[in-house]
């Protein structure tokens, strides 16, 4: 875990914090949602796409070994469907609004249109889906990507007739033959899972066991007294 020494003293007055305890408490808290954000879409992308809906998962070894996705204007497409129509749809998956950037929207419109014109064969459409937060929350980066200009005028082609963006309930839906009641249904799983494995009984545990842990690494270098001294601790951290 890495912790900004120079963030501590703000984080200690701003939360109005009493002790070396409550610090690390915050900072472990903070930590961790970073981890849960990362595995939770590893859970989407990796398991519940594939196992509940029947994607192919583009991951490493697939692409490797199935020409054309071994080319590099695959590298942001993460799921090829193939629907009982036989249409051929490419996923590129994102978590929320904030997922992509400037520079990537421009990037994804120049991939797109490169697998557009020169891959037709395999692909009907390609689909930007967002797993959570309405499409009218999503930044203009997600018109970009499309060729969609907003203000600057960005070197993008346009692909809006066989590229599309789905957030929230509508990815959920167009994921599931238009089924309007599939968010409610992945959260269903997730809850009764939950319930099933109790992981709150070993994760308070090993929770408490990191916790002592960080306390008891950097116990001895910040307490001065009854205080912190944020400048030894910032001697243990940068040196």
């Amino acid at each position: 875990m890495s912790i900004n020494p120079f963030m501590m003293p703000f984080l200690f007055d701003y939360h109005n914090l009493k002790s070396l305890d409550e610090l690390v408490d915050l900072v472990i808290a903070s930590h961790l949602m970073t981890g849960h954000a990362t595995g939770f879409g590893k859970l989407i992308d990796e398991k519940i796409l594939p196992n509940v809906f029947g994607t192919v998962k583009l991951d490493s070894n697939y692409r490797r070994n199935t020409k054309p996705f071994n080319k590099s204007c695959f590298d942001e497409i993460d799921h090829y469907i193939i629907r009982n129509d036989g249409k051929k749809q490419l996923l590129s998956l994102k978590a929320g609004r904030w997922t992509i950037q400037l520079t990537m929207a421009v990037q994804l419109n120049a991939a797109f249109h490169v697998i557009l014109n020169n891959h037709a064969d395999i692909v009907d459409e390609i689909v930007v889906g967002v797993f959570y937060g309405k499409k009218e929350g999503l930044t203009d980066k997600y018109d970009i990507l499309r060729g969609i200009n907003r203000g600057a005028n960005h070197d993008v082609s346009d692909v809006t007739d066989k590229v599309y963006v789905y957030s929230g309930r509508e990815f959920w839906a167009w994921l599931n033959y238009g089924e309007q009641e599939t968010q409610e249904w992945i959260l269903t799983g997730i809850i009764d899972a939950l319930k099933e494995e109790k992981i709150h009984q070993t994760a308070s545990v090993l929770l408490k066991e990191f916790t002592d842990g960080v306390v008891g690494k950097y116990e001895n270098d910040i307490r001065d007294g009854n205080t912190l001294d944020w400048y030894k601790f910032l001697k243990k951290i940068n040196g």
